[in-house]
Parts: C-alpha cells; structure tokens; sequence
C-alpha cells in the first residue's frame, strides 16, 4: 500500500473516530480540500493543526446525521438513508471519494452535512 493511500485511508478514517473538540462543519469543497492538503503531506499530516479540526468536523456531521434519522424514525417520518443501522459506517476511502465524485460546482454550494448525507445515500439508498 503507498503512503499516499495510507494517508487517504487515515483521513477517511477520521470521519468516525469519536471526537476530541466541537467544530462547526464547513463546506463539502472546503473539508475536501483540506483533506486533500493533508493527503499531501504523507505521514506529516498528524502533525498539522488541521487534522483535528477535520476529524472533529466529520464526526460532529456524522453524529448530526445519525441523530436526525434517530429522531425521523421515532417521530414516523421517511428517513433520508437505509443502513441496517441508524449510525451508519463509510468505510476507509468512501466518505473522501463519495464527496469527490460529487461535481464540483454542486458540492461548493453544500454544507458537510449535505455532502455525508449524498454519500450515505449513495451507499444506503432507501427503495420506496
């Protein structure tokens, strides 16, 4: 495996370790970018301040959406992703290419939240 999947797979992984600080999610664009930055910097990215910041971000999103589905289903409402479970898994490269395969020009007007949730539903999606 090369460094630079390594990297991708750790900052992949970020998006469901619990988190350390409460951040205020940014935008689809932005998040991939900065994840992205890191990327590039190899091993060297759990030194940069920003690889906290990223991590937090994706596991407040996450928790955010696993909670609104919590609330969907308990109150009778459609939910907006089918996993087996309310707090669904994305594995190690599927959040970071999820919101790559999103076109650009949709995904610089998305919040992170959007963007996890087109994610989830790509891999979870709900027959009707």
């Amino acid at each position: 495996m090369t460094l630079m999947r390594k990297t991708i797979l750790v900052v992949a992984a970020i998006s469901t370790c619990a988190p350390t600080l409460a951040a205020a999610p940014g935008g689809a664009q932005n998040f991939l970018e900065r994840a992205n930055r890191l990327k590039a910097k190899g091993p060297f990215a759990f030194f940069d301040g920003d690889y906290g910041r990223l991590k937090a971000e994706a596991t407040a999103v996450g928790k955010a959406i696993g909670d609104d589905r919590i609330a969907a289903e308990r109150s009778g409402r459609p939910i907006l992703y089918c996993s087996p479970q309310p707090r669904a898994q994305l594995g190690s490269f599927e959040f970071i290419d999820g919101l790559q395969a999103i076109p650009a020009a949709e995904r610089a007007r998305m919040s992170l939240k959007e963007g996890m949730l087109r994610v989830l539903q790509k891999k979870y999606p709900c027959r009707r």
